[in-house]
C-alpha cells in the first residue's frame, strides 16, 4: 500500500538520515509520487538493500549477490524500494530497474529524479533514465537541466544528468547536450573540480559494466 509525499514534517535527524540533507523548494517540489506506508522491514533491507547500495557495480560479488535474489525481483518490489523516503533503498531501485529493463517504472524514477528529495540516489536515476533511453527519459533529464543547472547553489546530480543525456543522444545520433552547455558553463563557475568529460567517461563505463551484465543473465 503506498500514500503520497505530502511533505509533512518529519523528525530531522531522520531526513539527515534518509539523505535530505538539502531541503529546497523548486517547482517539482509538488510532484506527486508514492510512498510506502510502513517502513521497510529489516528482513526485506537485509536481503534487498544492505547487499546492494555501497560499493561498485561491476565486481564479481555484486553479481553474484543479484543473481541469488534475481528471480524475486519484479516490478512491484522494485517500486517498494523507490517508495521508501531513504537514498539507499531508492538508489538499489532505480539501479534493479535499469538491470530489469523496467521501462514502466520510468516516470516514477523521472519523477525522484526531478524532486531531489534525498541525496545519493540522483546518479542511479540518471543510469536507470539512460538505459531507458525514451523519449521520456529525455524530457526528464532535460526538466532536471532546465532548472536545476540554473541553481548555481545546489550540488546536486547535474553533472550525471549531463552525462546521462549525452549517452541517449551518442545511442540515437543526436546532438542532446549542446542547448545546455551554457548553463552548464555557468553553473560550474565556482566548482573547479566539476569535470564533464570525466563525468562522461565514468557514466560511459558504468553503462558498459550495467549493459554487460544485463546480458549475461538474459542469456
Amino acid at each position: 500500500m503506498t500514500k503520497e509525499i505530502n511533505d509533512g514534517p518529519k523528525d530531522l535527524i531522520s531526513l539527515h538520515v534518509a539523505g535530505a540533507t538539502v531541503r529546497h523548494a523548486s517547482p517539482y517540489s509538488d510532484l506527486k509520487v508514492d510512498e510506502n506506508a510502513e517502513p521497510l522491514d529489516n528482513d526485506f533491507i537485509a536481503t534487498y538493500v544492505s547487499p546492494f547500495y555501497r560499493g561498485r557495480k561491476d565486481t564479481d560479488e555484486f553479481r553474484k549477490k543479484y543473481v541469488a535474489v534475481k528471480s524475486s525481483i519484479d516490478t512491484t518490489l522494485v517500486s517498494k524500494l523507490l517508495g521508501d523516503f531513504n537514498w539507499r533503498p531508492r538508489s538499489v531501485g532505480a539501479y534493479f530497474a535499469a538491470l530489469g529493463n523496467m521501462n514502466e517504472l520510468e516516470d516514477h524514477i523521472g519523477k525522484l529524479l526531478l524532486r531531489s528529495d534525498v541525496c545519493y540516489a540522483g546518479h542511479n536515476y540518471c543510469l536507470a533514465l539512460a538505459s531507458f533511453s525514451s523519449l521520456g527519459a529525455i524530457c526528464y533529464l532535460e526538466k532536471y537541466l532546465g532548472y536545476y543547472l540554473e541553481q548555481s547553489d545546489l550540488w546536486f546530480d547535474q553533472n550525471s544528468a549531463m552525462a546521462a543525456l549525452s549517452y541517449i543522444g551518442a545511442k540515437r545520433g543526436e546532438d542532446l547536450v549542446s542547448p545546455f552547455m551554457p548553463s552548464w558553463q555557468k553553473f560550474i563557475v565556482n566548482k573547479p573540480n566539476w569535470d564533464l568529460a570525466a563525468a562522461n567517461e565514468k557514466f560511459i563505463q558504468q553503462m558498459s559494466y550495467l549493459s554487460e551484465f544485463k546480458h549475461a543473465i538474459s542469456s
